[in-house]
């Protein structure tokens, strides 16, 4: 099926070329149902089906075992029979350390030289920074308020100092805020007396004037 493009369409129309023979040998640019299935079994050391090889049915088809060219791999009692070399890992040493818990880690000596930097990039085990057991018990206010910028306290007000910020605070409102769960008392119910809980301050602060002027006589 020469000029396919893109994925082979299985489902047979008429007038199509593919072939649904998957027991004869094909050449690559005839498409048949296992054309993928060839695709896969190349490279091939040894194709029985190409015409320029000598037909010689002892030689394999392949020459290798996967992709590996080096021969056959290590068997495994060949890898057994090496563990012997690894005798020495066991073996009894001369200097002990003892084991470490949460009891004895403070104690413990563990820094052995390993030819890697203690810290950083490359380092075995990452480690904490130098200052990392640091205490901050500094405040912020002491931190920032520091000379030539030092904190000057207000001074205190007398004890028969008049407190009326009362006066200049906004209420919620009880026309627009009914719904409002800031409410004054234990009743959360609707108050529509237009009655304010800083009223007499204000009062005290702005007292009422007459902005009708009198006539003059």
């Amino acid at each position: 099926m020469a000029g396919f493009v893109g994925n082979p369409d299985y489902y047979e129309r008429k007038g199509s070329l593919f072939l649904r023979s998957d027991h004869m040998n094909y050449g690559r640019p005839t498409l048949n149902s296992n054309w993928h299935q060839a695709r896969e079994a190349e490279p091939k050391d040894y194709n029985i089906s190409d015409p320029s090889q000598k037909r010689n049915l002892h030689t394999a088809t392949y020459e290798r075992i996967g992709n590996s060219a080096n021969g056959f791999p290590r068997t495994t009692t060949q890898e057994s029979m090496e563990q012997v070399h690894l005798k020495r890992d066991f073996e009894e040493r001369e200097i002990r350390k003892p084991m470490v818990s949460v009891d004895t880690y403070n104690e413990a000596d563990i820094d052995r030289d390993t030819g890697c930097p203690k810290t950083g990039f490359g380092s075995v085990l990452p480690r904490h920074h130098a200052g990392h057991d640091k205490r901050h018990l500094e405040t912020t206010n002491r931190a920032d308020y520091k000379p030539p910028f030092p904190y000057t306290p207000v001074p205190e007000q007398p004890p028969d100092f008049v407190d009326n910020s009362n006066g200049y605070r906004k209420c919620q409102s009880q026309f627009t805020d009914t719904a409002d769960y800031r409410r004054f008392g234990r009743n959360t119910w609707q108050d529509e007396s237009g009655i304010y809980a800083n009223r007499d301050y204000k009062r005290a602060l702005f007292p009422p004037t007459n902005t009708i002027p009198q006539q003059l006589e």
